[in-house]
């Protein structure tokens, strides 16, 4: 017996025309996702000028975790000329002056002029992350 008649007894076809309809589908929204910004590789501290899309917040009393989403997201853009821009859902949140003060390839410390503001930084796996008090951002790079 063919594999194709035994599940057309099984599954009728309209459940089977539903199920190809979802695999396109999916596999159109994979294609279209890849399509996006593409993640920079980053092995530097000296390679945080460019734009970072934030990616998670974890820490705290609790230790929890908050992930970007379409109704919650956030990037930074650090200029070449030191400029720090922090966006929130799609507008500007902080603008400042910054430098980098750098220990190794992978440790640092951001220093935001305004509002006068240490923060440890560390480049790990691709990704930015910034302390800030209990809190862990991390950040993937997109250019």
């Amino acid at each position: 017996m063919n594999i194709n008649n035994k599940f057309a007894k099984i599954i009728p076809d309209k459940i089977l025309s539903l199920l190809k309809t979802k695999y396109i589908i999916a596999l159109f929204t994979i294609i279209l996702c890849s399509c996006s910004e593409k993640i920079t590789d980053v092995y530097s501290i000296d390679q945080i000028p460019g734009k970072w899309i934030w990616e998670s917040s974890c820490g705290g009393i609790n230790y929890s975790c908050e992930y970007s989403s379409k109704s919650l997201n956030a990037s930074i853009e650090f200029t070449s000329d030191g400029k720090y821009i922090e966006i929130h859902n799609d507008v500007i949140f902080l603008q400042s002056d910054y430098t980098l003060e750098k220990y190794d390839d992978m440790y640092g410390t951001l220093i935001l002029e305004n509002p006068h503001t240490s923060r440890p930084v560390t480049i790990m796996n691709n990704r930015l992350m910034i302390t800030r008090g209990e809190l862990m951002d991390t950040y993937y790079k997109v250019r």
